[in-house]
């Protein structure tokens, strides 16, 4: 029996937080300003984190990518224009309570891992109100969302193994009998008549010639 050390990632914690984040920001100029919001794609992004004693502290950006309808010419009540785009990235941070998974706790020099990070819900506000050739639109957009953050802790842990070793048998396999754990070429069959059958004839070796005229010593079948 061979023992061995595995080195292996425990989760020692988990848990979530929920975060309010709210900005108001300028669409124009120089952009024209917001006719419509045609659609708004949205998403978290944690480019750093570290485990304190029963916590973890983060630092992210909420990035926002609007896209919204401008006024370019009014006609009969018919409103053209361009579809523009505005994205944005918003700073923020702050820390999630790790619950400790079995008696372990969580301290510094364990590992934080995002297991998500997306926004739960949202409100948007457009406001800044002003015209455009006789139409309202705006200029300013009031941006609330919740954001949900979830980490686990790990460890590395150093984990003792026993491994069962391979043996290789010549001949006859068993394991009780110590004169077969290992082959050996100088192993003397014949001093165990009582396990070995042998042919009848005195040399276990016959001459055989190939094509080439040479010969070549063939085995004779030494098995029960």
């Amino acid at each position: 029996m061979k023992k061995k050390i595995l080195q292996v990632p425990v989760i020692v914690g988990k848990g979530s937080g929920q975060f309010f984040l709210e900005k108001d920001v300028k669409i124009s100029p120089p952009s024209p300003p917001i006719y419509k919001i045609e659609k708004i794609d949205k998403w978290v992004e944690v480019y750093d984190c570290h485990v304190i004693p029963g916590k973890v502290i983060f630092n992210a950006f909420l990035w926002k990518n609007i896209a919204y309808k401008t006024v370019e010419d009014v006609h009969d009540g018919i409103v053209n224009g361009p579809i523009y785009h505005a994205t944005f990235k918003f700073p923020f941070g702050g820390f999630v309570e790790i619950d400790p998974i079995g008696c372990d706790k969580v301290k510094e020099g364990d590992v934080a891992e995002l297991l998500e990070a997306y926004v739960e819900g949202e409100k948007d506000f457009l406001h800044g109100e002003t015209y455009c050739k006789g139409v309202k639109v705006f200029e300013k957009l009031l941006e609330k969302d919740v954001i949900k953050v979830a980490f686990k802790v790990i460890r590395k842990e150093h984990i003792p193994v026993i491994c069962e070793e391979d043996k290789k048998y010549c001949g006859k396999e068993d394991k009780k009998d110590d004169k077969y754990d290992k082959c050996d070429d100088k192993y003397d069959y014949k001093d165990d008549k009582k396990d070995w059958k042998y042919d009848k004839y005195d040399d276990k070796f016959e001459k055989r010639y190939d094509c080439r005229g040479d010969y070549y010593a063939k085995c004779r079948g030494f098995y029960k």
